[in-house]
């Protein structure tokens, strides 16, 4: 009994570390060979390392085991970023500042502000008019802290990233405003 628990362990074990050395090797294969894919414009191809690639033989095992996600498992904040942006006047339209964090300074603020700004494009096309109330109140509150502030401005920004295919390296990402309000500070 006691070298049947032990044999399990070390099959666990095993199938533990073949299974993470996979996703290792599947992330640092990935990132390599896009990296040469977009700077070089050709493909590594090493004929040992090619058997444990994603092919028709591993994709099965990849998918169920969920190393390949086919979202983008592997990148950081894969999907398109959206943020407010308050931009603060003077009575003769000067700009006084300019902020996305309307002031917060610790993470957790900011990390719910993001996702805050997430749900109201979502909400956007349902509740427009909820939407600008909530800008309005998000406005006033930095603008109200900004001296000499007489109007402010609320806009919905998301980031467009750059088609990688076109090879055009170190270019900003563009920005896309979705929607904008324009609001008086009483």
């Amino acid at each position: 009994m006691n070298m049947n628990i032990t044999m399990k362990k070390k099959i666990l074990i095993l199938l533990f570390s073949v299974h993470l050395l996979l996703i290792f090797f599947q992330a640092f294969w990935t990132t390599v060979d896009m990296y040469f894919d977009i700077h070089y414009n050709k493909k590594i191809d090493i004929p040992i390392l090619n058997v444990f690639r994603q092919n028709n033989f591993t994709e099965p095992y990849y998918l169920i085991s969920g190393i390949n996600t086919g979202y983008g498992f592997y990148g950081i904040k894969t999907a398109t970023e959206k943020y407010l942006r308050c931009t603060c006047y003077d009575s003769s339209d000067k700009i006084l500042n300019q902020d996305r964090y309307f002031n917060l300074k610790t993470s957790n603020g900011i990390s719910r502000l993001e996702s805050l700004n997430a749900n109201q494009l979502k909400a956007l096309n349902y509740r427009k008019d909820y939407i600008n109330k909530l800008f309005k109140w998000q406005g006033k509150e930095f603008a109200k802290s900004i001296p000499g502030c007489t109007s402010y401005k609320i806009e919905l920004i998301t980031i467009v990233p750059k088609n990688t295919e076109e090879q055009k390296l170190r270019t900003k990402p563009e920005l896309y405003v979705i929607q904008e309000n324009f609001f008086y500070l009483q």
